[in-house]
């Protein structure tokens, strides 16, 4: 894989930073340094500034857990099968991370979404996808009401991340994905 560019190193960057410290926390002056970028390439490759940069982030992110679910709907029999994969690795990541990070869109839409129009429709539009996504590969699998599914898996993985991550421990997580493993039986 070939090296990544000052613009793919600093929307890395933002990801992670957004994810574990916030929006607003997180300075120019840090995300150059965690980039490990020249500080005027900023404003060379995000001239709309950091707001710019953080739509690229919510981009990335989306990409990453959508590649996530794909993996988990290729390696699952079934849709619970899936479901208990990605929920796995979601804790997984927690833990490896010190439970410092959730997911990343969830903690900018908090933060933003009453501050910065562009932010909030960017996490509307990855929550979107996501939705898009899970109702596909349940359609695909025979699970009806797909849409509404997907709905109730987003909610909930949502919801598991968060009391996860305080309580510093994947136990909600894993009754969350039995949760949710119910219910596709019940579909």
């Amino acid at each position: 894989m070939p090296n990544p560019t000052t613009r793919e190193r600093m929307v890395s960057a933002a990801m992670t930073l957004f994810r574990r410290e916030g929006y607003t926390a997180t300075s120019w002056r840090r995300l150059v340094d965690e980039a490990g970028t020249p500080w005027g390439s900023a404003y060379h490759h995000f001239p709309g500034g950091k707001e710019q940069l953080a739509v690229a982030a919510i981009g990335l992110a989306v990409d990453t857990t959508l590649a996530t679910v794909d993996r988990a709907f290729e390696r699952g029999e079934t849709a619970e099968d899936a479901v208990r994969w990605w929920y796995r690795k979601a804790g997984q990541a927690l833990a490896a991370g010190d439970y410092r990070s959730g997911c990343p869109l969830a903690t900018l839409a908090l933060e933003v979404v009453n501050d910065s129009p562009v932010l909030t429709e960017a996490c509307r539009a990855g929550f979107d996808r996501w939705h898009e996504t899970l109702t596909g590969h349940l359609t695909a699998r025979g699970c009806e009401p797909a849409a509404e599914l997907a709905t109730a898996i987003v909610t909930n993985i949502e919801g598991a991340l968060l009391l996860s991550r305080v309580r510093r421990s994947a136990e909600p997580l894993d009754l969350a994905a039995d949760h949710v493993a119910t219910l596709l039986r019940a579909a």
